[in-house]
């Protein structure tokens, strides 16, 4: 009798010294959050863990995920969303007089798909169509040709037209601003009447323009002396020709002059500048 009363209470220790798990909900589906508990209820029972995150049973995708754990002194609480169909047995373990225990509780997960529906179509390959897809794809095909057919008699009745040019909007050819200059100087010399301070301004810019290309420099803004400076410092053209320009720029275009120089003079004033700039 002694030896019976022993088994039974050596049963009880083991039933009624363990842990107290449990799940709140009780029909559990793929995709529903589960909140799981665990209270150890024995002096002897410590470590509680349980591993967070997702939870591989095979290669292919994650089984569950388990977050939220809170851990207390002799408590523990988790959620858990499960991703597959099957019963579980989460990885939660403590110890007890020095010896690892793992959980037995298994959770069952049902699938949402019962096997009864009959509103599910089968997924056709993107190429094979039927029905309404087949006459939709007809439409849109139909449709396009026509369009296509449209434009290209529109670009061929275009192509037949006689192709009228505005004159307005031709471009215009553009004359270089030195051979311009240097036609308004030689128009000049062709006019009755040539006054020698108008030809002195005249042959002044058109120099400053030859000599702004050659240089790679503006010089279209300078005076006659900044200009005949550069020239000594950057050709090498002499200075007494340089002198003599300045003097002769200084004479005829700033001060009171209306000379009036007949054709042959002017032309001479012209030939010789040519000369001495090596234009």
């Amino acid at each position: 009798m002694d030896k019976y009363i022993l088994i039974f209470l050596l049963s009880s220790a083991s039933i009624f010294g363990s842990p107290k798990e449990m799940v709140l909900e009780t029909d559990i589906y793929v995709g529903d959050t589960v909140h799981y508990q665990i209270e150890l209820s024995e002096q002897t029972e410590t470590e509680l863990y349980i591993e967070e995150g997702e939870i591989y049973e095979d290669d292919t995708m994650p089984s569950y995920k388990i977050f939220n754990v809170q851990k207390k002194e002799s408590k523990l609480e988790a959620s858990i969303i499960f991703f597959k169909p099957g019963n579980y047995v989460l990885p939660v373990s403590w110890e007890q007089n020095d010896e690892k225990i793992k959980s037995s509780l298994s959770i069952k997960v049902k699938s949402q798909l019962l096997g009864t529906e009959t509103d599910i179509e089968d997924i056709e390959p993107p190429f094979v169509f039927s029905g309404p897809y087949f006459f939709r794809l007809f439409i849109i095909l139909l449709i396009t040709a026509i369009n296509l057919y449209l434009l290209y008699a529109l670009y061929l009745y275009w192509r037949s037209k006689p192709k009228v040019v505005d004159a307005f909007w031709e471009k215009q050819p553009i004359l270089e601003e030195t051979k311009k200059r240097l036609h308004i100087i030689e128009s000049y010399l062709e006019s009755e009447n040539i006054y020698e301070k108008e030809l002195a301004f005249k042959i002044s810019e058109y120099l400053k323009e030859v000599y702004s290309k050659k240089l790679e420099e503006n010089l279209l803004g300078k005076t006659d002396s900044e200009f005949l400076a550069d020239l000594s410092n950057k050709t090498h053209i002499k200075n007494e020709n340089l002198r003599e320009l300045r003097i002769y720029f200084r004479n005829t275009k700033y001060d009171e002059n209306h000379t009036k120089l007949d054709k042959e003079s002017a032309y001479s004033v012209w030939e010789k500048i040519k000369k001495d700039f090596e234009l």
